[in-house]
């Protein structure tokens, strides 16, 4: 008797550890499954007009649909003049108030597209890089008007519907993620990291 007893115990204890095994899993799964979806979530939130609801400054559109998800860095190399089809949208510097200023020649319109598929593998306890590739899009986010980039990932107001924290939260209901925004570059080529 005292060998069937101890049988049930080994078998019990081992179907504890096959239940908590398949709950580990499924709430990685779960984890997996919020993250990427957050992914998604912000790369549209990028790729759209900051005029219109979105964040991003929108002159021809390539700023806007340069946006890259990825594990590594993005690298800004890419040049609307050797990209189709908004190397065909033609652009006019003007005169305003006494400052040039580039817009859409008459006839032109924006178009956004992104560039870039979103990768749906991204899992947890591994860095996920979101960046632009445009080669300008410093200027694109600091010195446009229209962008609305810095106040997005601030989590401050804007024409945006919900900011990056109202995203966290909204994906993240149990425990905040560690993000952070890269922010200025030393001379030695480092970035620095604001964590949200």
């Amino acid at each position: 008797m005292a060998r069937r007893a101890q049988r049930r115990k080994i078998g019990t204890v081992q179907k504890a550890k096959d239940f908590t095994k398949m709950l580990r899993n499924d709430m990685k799964d779960d984890i997996t499954a919020d993250l990427n979806g957050f992914v998604r979530a912000v790369m549209s939130d990028l790729a759209s007009d900051g005029e219109k609801g979105g964040v991003s400054p929108v002159l021809t559109g390539f700023f806007a649909s340069s946006w890259k998800a990825g594990l590594t860095r993005a690298n800004r190399k890419d040049e609307r003049s050797a990209e189709s089809p908004w190397s065909k949208i033609k652009t006019i510097t003007i005169n305003e108030g006494g400052k040039k200023k580039t817009v859409l020649a008459p006839g032109q319109k924006p178009y956004i597209k992104q560039r870039y598929p979103v990768p749906t593998n991204f899992v947890i306890g591994k860095s996920v890089f979101i960046g632009n590739t445009a080669k300008y899009a410093p200027e694109a986010i600091m010195l446009s008007p229209k962008s609305q980039v810095f106040s997005y990932l601030a989590g401050g107001s804007g024409g945006f519907a919900e900011g990056l924290d109202e995203k966290i939260d909204k994906f993240f209901t149990d425990k905040r993620p560690d993000i952070r925004v890269g922010g200025d570059i030393d001379e030695a080529g480092r970035i620095s990291y604001q964590k949200l």
